[in-house]
């Protein structure tokens, strides 16, 4: 199976097809176009959800100490 993100390039472009596909489907397999706009918008998709699972996480326990420090400075 292919690697669905890569830190480097990015969504690759498998599964950035795989998505187009599945997106070209869902609207009911239309005829004509040169399928773009799947394109764009499952490339747009995986690049959110790639980065936001790539995100740094912060725990409650740095929360809570990053809402007190900034009480305590006012």
């Amino acid at each position: 199976m292919a690697t669905i993100y890569d830190p480097n390039n990015g969504v690759s472009d498998e599964a950035i097809a795989q998505r187009a596909y599945e997106l070209w489907c869902e609207r009911g397999c239309p005829e004509g176009g040169d399928g773009r706009e799947d394109w764009d918008a499952a490339a747009a998709e995986l690049t959110a959800a790639a980065q936001q699972a790539a995100a740094p996480r912060r725990g409650p326990l740095l929360k809570l100490w990053s809402r007190l420090r900034n009480r305590a400075a006012m």
